[in-house]
């Protein structure tokens, strides 16, 4: 079973980690240091990934095996992984994913204590990280998948996205109880956008405001430009504001440094003077919605994540275009001065990233490419056999460096 590291036993002196970020700071570019092989039927679908650096963890929702899957973020190691999920269905062509009802999708760590991961039965099922077992099944009363969400850890109230029905709706659950204590629906009612069209994407909750910020890829049913987070108050469990932003088609969102997010932006959109569709990323002030920076080398995102050890953001932009061509990429911006550091190539499955701020290891799953896919399917794909977990350094993090640092866990 998985021995969780207590965080006193590791602590890693101020004067050591300051000097390592420092460090890492001088040239912030990616490299692939590992590769994961996940065993079981390997890695061809998955969904949301995420990091406690607090136990040294990182879960992963594997659909290709039905679990959620286990492992170890400092040392990149499969540990296990915990079955009874729905799995990745198919459409009747037997091709087509058919996402709504797939399983597990989005996935949280709980007080060092728990998974909890949402499934396509419109259930949200609790894992009992000491004893590797499904302990609970709470379900949210819709038809289809839990996807992405985010932990009040002040009220202890976790926010599921329902986004595959239709008006979509945000769950309200006590994690102490495990009770359904609220419901947003997304319809239009009530100060919500209405998101019906598209559903409603990644929450987080921030302990500065004690409020849910939610990505909705658009705000209104007609005009697909338009996007937006709206803002949550989980004491009243109502919306109460939404901020608009354009040409983004919100889906991942991470909280970053001063107050502000980092919004993954899903879409492609033809932006006078171009003439051809670009990408972008967004990078928002939370106190007004006003837009801090446009990051236009990385788009076409799902997840991202704000590594708080090294203060930088990274981005599964799998769907990025150059010069109107997809170019997949694992993006990286700093958080301080909102330059663009680089990007690296990854595989069009990468829509999945979470980071380690004690190891600062980046992890992107990666799916395999299907067996009779055309020559040249998915050319950067890094493992394309059996699919994997690359997981990426800094460059300027070597591999001295990395030993002594762990070496002061």
């Amino acid at each position: 079973m998985y021995k969780i590291r207590h965080a006193a036993g590791w602590a890693i002196p101020m004067m050591v980690l300051a000097g390592y970020a420092g460090h890492a700071r001088a040239d912030e570019h990616m490299v692939l240091v590992d590769m994961i092989d996940v065993g079981g039927n390997g890695l061809g679908t998955f969904d949301i990934s995420f990091v406690d650096p607090k136990i040294d963890l990182y879960v992963l929702s594997d659909r290709t095996n039905a679990s959620v899957d286990f492992f170890d973020a400092s040392d990149d190691t499969f540990i296990g992984r915990v079955a009874g999920f729905a799995g990745q269905k198919f459409a009747a062509d037997g091709v087509t994913a058919n996402n709504t009802i797939s399983g597990p999708d989005g996935v949280t760590i709980i007080n060092g204590k728990e998974v909890w991961a949402g499934d396509g039965d419109s259930t949200v099922k609790v894992i009992d990280i000491a004893s590797f077992q499904i302990v609970d099944t709470i379900s949210t009363g819709g038809k289809f998948r839990c996807d992405e969400m985010a932990w009040d850890s002040a009220d202890h109230i976790l926010a599921v996205a329902n986004n595959a029905d239709a008006p979509p709706f945000v769950t309200l659950i006590n994690t102490d109880t495990r009770k359904v204590v609220g419901k947003i629906v997304f319809d239009g009612t009530n100060g919500t956008p209405d998101a019906t069209l598209t559903g409603i994407e990644q929450p987080q909750w921030s302990p500065k405001t004690g409020l849910f910020y939610v990505s909705v890829p658009q705000i209104f049913p007609t005009d697909p430009t338009q996007g937006g987070i709206s803002v949550i108050d989980p004491s009243t469990m109502t919306v109460i504001a939404t901020y608009p932003v354009s040409n983004c088609s919100p889906a991942g969102l991470t909280l970053g440094p001063r107050h502000e997010a980092m919004i993954g932006c899903s879409g492609a959109f033809v932006v006078p003077p171009n003439t051809v569709a670009t990408t972008q990323s967004i990078i928002i002030n939370l106190d007004n919605g006003d837009v801090v920076a446009n990051i236009t080398q990385a788009g076409g995102n799902d997840e991202v994540w704000f590594d708080n050890g090294t203060q930088h953001y990274y981005l599964a932009a799998r769907s990025t275009l150059t010069a109107g061509k997809v170019t997949p990429i694992l993006g990286t911006v700093d958080a301080r001065t909102y330059a663009y550091d680089s990007g690296v190539s990854t595989s069009t499955t990468a829509h999945s990233v979470a980071a380690d701020r004690v190891s600062h290891h980046v992890f992107v799953p990666i799916g395999f490419v299907p067996p009779g896919s055309p020559a040249g399917t998915d050319p950067t794909n890094p493992c394309p056999t059996h699919g994997c977990i690359a997981v990426y350094l800094p460059s300027s993090i070597d591999d001295d460096d990395l030993g002594t640092l762990m070496a002061k866990r």
